[in-house]
């Protein structure tokens, strides 16, 4: 048998842990006319994308520190 469930996703983008993709908004794309409600949404979005990533690379590079400070015993 074929991979079912593997198929249907193929074709789908891969979204963030919010559900969305990099700079997307509520609104479609080619929808109509981009307001300035939209614009703002996206450029918030993409602030706060930038922000995660820098967190988890922060938050990354502690626990590398933290574990060859402790010898790499696990927690």
């Amino acid at each position: 048998m074929s991979d079912v469930l593997g198929d249907l996703l193929a074709g789908v983008p891969a979204r963030g842990a919010k559900g969305r993709t990099a700079g997307s908004t509520l609104r479609a794309k080619g929808d109509g006319p981009v307001t300035a409600i939209d614009k703002t949404s996206t450029a918030a979005w993409s602030i706060l994308d930038e922000e995660a990533e820098a967190r988890a690379e922060k938050t990354a590079r502690l626990k590398a520190a933290r574990q060859a400070r402790d010898g790499g015993k696990a927690e």
